[in-house]
């Protein structure tokens, strides 16, 4: 009886501790993703103002023949 309490117990902390291993890998790799959603965000945000300036001017400058 107490030998499959001692294995049980063991089994559990291996658990535990392959579930905390893996937080921590799922937490890194949640920050690396944030931070690269944020350089994302700034990058389209760039791209729609380049974007916008590029209409505006295109429509200031029309061709002769227009």
């Amino acid at each position: 009886m107490i030998d499959s309490e001692g294995k049980r117990l063991n089994e559990l902390e291996a658990r535990a501790t392959f579930q905390e291993d893996t937080i921590e890998k799922l937490s890194k790799e949640l920050s690396i993703q944030q931070k690269e959603i944020v350089l994302l965000k700034e990058e389209l945000k760039s791209l729609k103002e380049s974007n916008e300036k590029n209409i505006i001017e295109d429509t200031a400058e029309r061709p002769p023949h227009y």
